[in-house]
């Protein structure tokens, strides 16, 4: 308590000490009167002056005294921050306006490999993997663009021992009154095992779907496929029937039995390629075999319906890379869609059109075709315009198509029919050295 007014005190005392000695002296000594109504009001002006001045000094003091006291205290909560940010196993960053690091944690050295003294005024997409550089730089230009404060996103940043690493950002922009962002500050989190069993997950789903597919596929051909080979057996049947009534070799007999018993292989070994899993393995396959195969798969189904195939494909061979049984699978959906879009029998086109580093296969129903209002749904997964379908066809031959590097578009006029692009990338040589 008395710490507050020390300096008062001892300033009031040493003036009544002063005052006291210099009242001796100017009436003891010089013998002047004294005169309480002139002395006594000045005496006490005097000391009340200096109590108040020294009240200034007291203040000073104490402020002095708060202050040492905040700033060690804030040394101490800024080594405990350090030494956090230090422990911290998330990345802790800083970077300035134009994107160059600042500031960055220990973590971060644990992460990528790179020191702090190697980081620091460098600039954050030279750390970003190429392939995500762009996208990246478009989102945070459209984040800033609409002054958000706050940004998330996950990219690729690069190893120094190669490689690359997934980290998710949270980033915080830091607006001056300008509105411009003159700095940013955030965290980068380490997600690789979480985004690695994320694209497992897709990659199970989307084998799952494939197989689903394929297997409605055959199922849906299992009556023509029946049909296509009872029709061979029967004809075998009857003519050893014959040659064991005549009891006699017939050369003419055997060969029709041949040539019944290669039809059988042919449709059987078709759906046995269908069936069976496979490997995925691009490689170089000729593109017009490939759908010669589909077309004779298909061709017991469409004369069942009163469908006819109609094909113009070129008389050379074109060559794609790809994977022959995946390829014979969107052919043989698409085939499909276009045979349950006509009811009542019709034409199926079979076309193309080459450019120089692609080909363009198209497939053409004459079927009831798809309304303009949900064209924009084709190909979204368990999305289907039929009563009994699962949606997944379109969507896998989609995602086959996309890893092949190619794209389908899609055509429809109402009471037309539709028309579906398959486009693929020729094959070059090039390709088989990478």
């Amino acid at each position: 308590m008395l710490k507050r007014y020390r300096g008062r005190i001892v300033v009031s005392l040493i003036v009544m000490i002063v005052m006291s000695m210099w009242n001796l002296l100017f009436y003891g000594l010089n013998s002047y009167t004294y005169n309480p109504v002139l002395d006594l009001p000045f005496s006490l002006f005097v000391i009340i002056l200096a109590f108040w001045l020294a009240s200034y000094y007291d203040q000073s003091k104490s402020l002095h005294t708060t202050l040492s006291q905040s700033e060690q205290d804030y040394r101490n909560l800024l080594g405990k921050s350090l030494h956090i940010f230090d422990q911290l196993n998330q990345i802790v960053y800083q970077t300035n306006d134009k994107g160059v690091f600042t500031l960055v944690n220990p973590a971060w050295e644990q992460l990528t490999g790179y020191t702090a003294e190697e980081t620091i005024g460098k600039n954050l997409f030279e750390f970003v993997y190429e392939e995500d550089e762009d996208i990246l730089r478009g989102k945070l230009v459209q984040s800033i663009t609409k002054q958000v404060t706050v940004f998330k996103d996950e990219v690729r940043i690069k190893k120094q021992d190669s490689g690359y690493v997934w980290v998710e950002i949270n980033a915080k922009y830091i607006y001056d009154d300008e509105g411009s962002v003159y700095e940013t500050a955030g965290t980068l989190s380490d997600i690789t095992d979480r985004r690695t069993s994320r694209l497992d997950l897709i990659q199970q789903n989307e084998n799952l779907a494939l197989e689903s597919v394929k297997l409605g596929a055959i199922a849906q051909m299992s009556a023509s496929i029946a049909h296509e080979v009872r029709n061979p057996l029967t004809s075998i049947s009857g003519f050893l029937q014959l040659m064991k009534e005549q009891k006699s070799f017939n050369p003419e007999y055997i060969d029709l039995i041949f040539s019944e018993m290669k039809r059988i292989e042919l449709v059987l070994s078709e759906l046995l390629v269908l069936s069976k899993p496979q490997a995925v393995t691009y490689k170089k396959i000729e593109l017009c075999t490939v759908i010669e195969q589909v077309i004779t798969l298909m061709t017991t189904e469409t004369n069942m319906k009163s469908i006819e195939i109609h094909q113009s494909l070129p008389a050379y061979p074109i060559f794609i890379k790809g994977e022959e049984n995946q390829l014979k699978q969107v052919m043989i959906n698409l085939i499909k869609n276009a045979i349950d879009a006509m009811d009542h029998g019709g034409k199926i086109s079979l076309y193309y059109s080459l450019s120089p580093d692609t080909i363009s296969l198209f497939i053409k129903d004459e079927g009831v075709g798809i309304p303009e209002e949900q064209l924009h749904n084709i190909g979204q997964a368990f999305y289907t315009t039929k009563e009994k379908g699962t949606g997944l066809g379109l969507t896998v031959c989609y995602k086959i198509i996309e890893n092949h590097q190619g794209n389908i578009l899609i055509d429809s006029k109402v009471g037309e029919g539709t028309t579906f692009e398959i486009i693929l990338p020729l094959y070059e040589e090039k390709t088989a050295a990478s």
